[in-house]
């Protein structure tokens, strides 16, 4: 079981055709249909058919698939690929993907935390700094990175308008419920300093 980030430069006289498998589709910035739904800027909505991408703009894919041994990615996704990590889940039962965006207040640090569950982040624009258990990292706009769920986790956003998109894969009983892990009591009360967008929270499994 992996998770992949994929990003689409949506061409008017074109159209993607995507075959069956659980995806968070968010449109970075343009405009797009997806079947015979309508995608507009900073949204994002769930899909696990077959479905037609038209439109114009940067559509950003997390995608959750099987990866059997000796899994390699189709010839035609490669340039699009931007990260895949396998999950360490039992393919065979149903979860729970979650996307949501992250804002940060500048200059205050998140209380160190994990999550229930893993997943790819993308850092829409500001600046990052990152503790991630003993290593520190530093994101710009555009970059992405994993994050188990298993290692304590502080961030600083940098500047003004620092945000990410999270995917995240959890367990099923997990829908509707907070995926924040407080790493200490203390960590638990003190502020988390960001505030959260949801944009969907689907119980899915893996054809």
């Amino acid at each position: 079981m992996q998770m992949l980030l994929f990003e689409d430069t949506l061409d008017p006289g074109k159209h993607l055709r995507l075959p069956p498998g659980p995806r968070a589709l968010y449109l970075q910035e343009g405009q797009a249909r997806i079947g015979d739904r309508s995608l507009s800027p900073d949204a994002a909505l769930f899909a696990d058919s077959a479905i037609d991408v038209t439109g114009h703009g940067t559509l950003w894919r997390f995608e959750v698939a099987h990866r059997p041994p000796g899994w390699t990615l189709p010839p035609e996704d490669r340039a699009n690929l931007l990260l895949a990590r396998p999950l360490e889940r039992d393919a065979s039962l149903p979860f729970v993907l979650r996307l949501d965006r992250v804002d940060f207040t500048p200059d205050a640090d998140t209380p160190a935390h994990g999550h229930y569950g893993q997943g790819i982040r993308r850092l829409i624009g500001g600046r990052l700094l990152l503790r991630i258990s003993d290593r520190i990292e530093r994101r710009h706009p555009g970059e992405a990175w994993f994050e188990n769920g298993r290692e304590p986790v502080t961030a600083r956003g940098l500047m003004p308008g620092t945000a990410f998109i999270r995917a995240l894969v959890m367990d099923a009983d997990m829908q509707g419920r907070s995926s924040f892990l407080a790493w200490t009591p203390e960590d638990a009360t003190a502020p988390r300093n960001v505030t959260y967008r949801l944009f969907l929270d689907e119980v899915t499994r893996l054809p």
